[in-house]
């Protein structure tokens, strides 16, 4: 059976989840600030609001995907004043752990279950419906209110944790170990550059041995090409990353967590900023190891 669903927020996670919600549910009322995406959703039969206290006001379920913290904060405020008791708030947004556990209290006291549901797979697996879903409910919850089916609709696996802030804390530190991932496969890139290996030849060999892994393969074209602008569907840039890493180092500040990985990536991903990478791909750090110890030209007889 459909349920009234909301999505709030349609940019590049955000509007495929949207479609394979209306596919998956026919009922979906859709809120964002561009027309353009509205209009295309709208073309696909769903509603699309006059803002997001219309859906606070028709919707039993209503999805978040937002870009930044602070707006995270800022719309889950105005649908908790908004919505209505028995509502979910289902947040696929990456936030700290702590503000997470917050918004689900501040829910909690109108009779609003906030729920941490964040993805991961990036734009080209939103999609084709195969994200990761990792959400800070059971999977009980999430039948009993009618989201399961809507959690399948936009991801191939659905982990679900038990406990509000469970979902967010395992996808910042997913994100910790992805970015780290790829510091490491930048340092290995550049070594074998300076050997004269070509990266297809360094690529094959990762990817069939030991040290293969996810974070190679997804940003092989970026990488390989030199090409970290937005074309390529595994697109994310620095800026997302940066936020991503230091939501892990505020986790392990309350936690009191020694993070050296995490915080020397920061450092990496911060000097990047710096020196104008802040709109290429967090796989542009790559490059900026390249930038900073270019390979030396080879002289005649070598």
């Amino acid at each position: 059976m459909a349920v009234k669903a909301g999505f709030i927020g349609l940019g590049t996670m955000g509007l495929p989840m949207a479609k394979n919600i209306l596919k998956a549910n026919r009922q979906l009322m859709v809120s964002d600030l561009v027309e353009r995406q509205k209009e295309e959703l709208h073309r696909l039969g769903a509603d699309v609001a006059v803002n997001n206290e219309q859906v606070s006001a028709e919707c039993d379920v209503i999805f978040l995907s937002l870009p930044t913290v602070k707006v995270v904060e800022t719309v889950v405020k105005e649908l908790i004043s908004s919505g209505k008791k028995g509502q979910y708030i289902v947040d696929t947004s990456t936030i700290g752990f702590k503000l997470s556990i917050e918004l689900g209290k501040k829910a909690l006291a109108n009779g609003i279950q906030y729920v941490d549901a964040p993805i991961s797979g990036g734009a080209g697996r939103a999609e084709t419906g195969d994200l990761s879903v990792i959400t800070g409910a059971s999977r009980e919850e999430m039948e009993r209110a009618g989201i399961k089916p809507l959690y399948e609709a936009i991801g191939r696996e659905v982990h679900y944790t038990g406990s509000r802030g469970g979902g967010v804390a395992l996808k910042i530190i997913n994100n910790m170990l992805s970015k780290s991932i790829l510091f490491a496969n930048g340092e290995a890139i550049l070594l074998a550059e300076h050997m004269g290996i070509s990266f297809d030849t360094l690529y094959d060999v990762i990817q069939s041995s030991s040290s293969q892994n996810e974070m190679l393969r997804i940003k092989k074209e970026h990488i390989r090409d030199h090409e970290y602008g937005p074309a390529n569907k595994s697109y994310s840039p620095i800026t997302m990353s940066l936020k991503d890493l230091k939501l892990a180092r505020e986790l392990s500040d309350e936690l009191e967590v020694a993070n050296f990985s995490c915080n020397n990536v920061i450092q990496w991903y911060e000097m990047g900023m710096r020196r104008g990478y802040e709109n290429m791909d967090s796989s542009s750090l790559v490059e900026l190891l390249r930038e900073l110890q270019p390979v030396k030209a080879k002289e005649n007889g070598e």
